[in-house]
């Protein structure tokens, strides 16, 4: 969360080290953003430069490797291996705990802390099961995405998750339906800690201007996300007539000139500042997600006061007919349903909003970093 983690634990004086890949807070990534015109700084470049590290965030604490990682950019597993490897070498930097969040690729690092005694916590970023969820929907819809991993490699990857969750003292989790999977796959209750996250202040400021009918989705566009769900759910709106607009924001994944995905307009990847425009003047925020750990778009639009329609398979605060409706997965019939009904009722769509904003205020940073450091029992 834009190195939220790291920073809470040093306000706390509670980090010993931050290891991570590479950040923007480099002064020649700074010059290079001075010489270069944004808007001739390609996407990928553009993404790296709003790696800022906060500062309450001391420079000291962190270690980074730009030149590997930048080498290693399109290799994510031996990037990620630097970064562990550094740690091991570095002897975690003094530090008497382990704090990790990497997917399942860190197993190695977690039995080195546990041998030299240190406690260990996991946070799981993603919902353990993903990987089986990915694998059927790519069966249902071969030939939409790369095949990915074939079976026995999720399953491998999940046994490694076991091997974790045991070695693991505290095992955190964004979301109920994050501890449900895990306990489903063998994670024992006891250590799981569900401790959602939260969004900058920043977000609050924004002053709300919905375009009646207009439907946003921000993120990755895939199977995963339920975008082919969104798509239809859009074909079966168009033809009862609902006047929407539905814009799609995030990099694409696959071939959105396919006819699965026929129905909404597909911006791409946009500059940040361009996504807080959108959330300020969208009517209702849809991410119909087959797998996910936690929506922080979900908190982004409720702080604009924009309704949310979900999933149960994505760990949301939206509660049921209040801020928002949850929806079944694989469910394009229910979410149209739900999109209609609202941009179909003012009324009904002014007070989910308004409601959707209180929501959003228990989740802010500050809220977020006392229960972290109450899971981890700091002061």
């Amino acid at each position: 969360m834009h190195y939220a983690v790291p920073a809470l634990l040093a306000r706390a004086n509670a980090l010993a080290a931050f290891y991570t890949d590479l950040h923007a807070s480099h002064r020649s990534f700074q010059l290079l953003e001075a010489l270069w015109p944004r808007s001739l700084q390609p996407g990928s470049l553009r993404r790296l430069l709003g790696r800022r590290l906060p500062p309450d965030l001391p420079r000291r604490l962190v270690r980074d490797q730009p030149l590997a990682s930048l080498t290693w950019a399109h290799h994510s597993e031996r990037s990620d291996a630097l970064v562990q490897q550094r740690a091991c070498h570095d002897n975690f930097g003094g530090a008497e705990a382990l704090y990790t969040n990497f997917i399942n690729n860190d197993l190695d690092v977690v039995r080195l802390a546990k041998d030299r005694g240190m406690p260990v916590v996991h946070e799981l970023i993603i919902g353990a099961d993903v990987g089986r969820i990915l694998l059927e929907e790519r069966r249902r819809f071969p030939g939409i995405e790369p095949s990915g991993e074939p079976q026995q490699m999720v399953e491998a990857g999940i046994e490694r998750d076991r091997l974790k969750w045991a070695l693991s003292d505290r095992v955190l989790v964004p979301s109920p339906y994050c501890r449900d999977s895990s306990i489903a796959l063998g994670c024992d209750p006891a250590k799981l800690l569900v401790v959602p996250y939260g969004i900058p202040e920043h977000w609050f400021d924004l002053e709300p201007a919905p375009l009646p009918g207009r439907v946003l989705f921000v993120g990755q566009v895939g199977l995963r996300k339920g975008s082919h769900v969104l798509a239809e759910a859009c074909r079966l709106l168009q033809r009862r007539g609902v006047d929407l607009a539905c814009r799609v924001v995030g990099p694409m994944l696959v071939d959105v000139t396919l006819p699965l995905f026929e129905g909404p307009t597909y911006l791409g990847q946009v500059p940040r500042s361009q996504v807080r425009e959108e959330f300020r003047r969208a009517d209702l925020l849809v991410l119909p997600t087959l797998a996910d750990s936690f929506g922080l778009v979900h908190l982004e639009a409720m702080a604009c006061g924009v309704p949310v329609i979900t999933t149960h398979h994505c760990g949301s605060v939206v509660r049921e007919g209040l801020d928002g409706f949850l929806v079944p997965i694989r469910d394009p019939a229910a979410l149209a349903d739900r999109i209609e009904r609202i941009l179909g009722d003012r009324q009904l769509r002014a007070r989910l909003g308004a409601s959707a904003r209180e929501r959003a205020l228990e989740f802010s940073w500050t809220h977020y970093g006392e229960r972290l450091l109450a899971a981890l029992a700091l002061p």
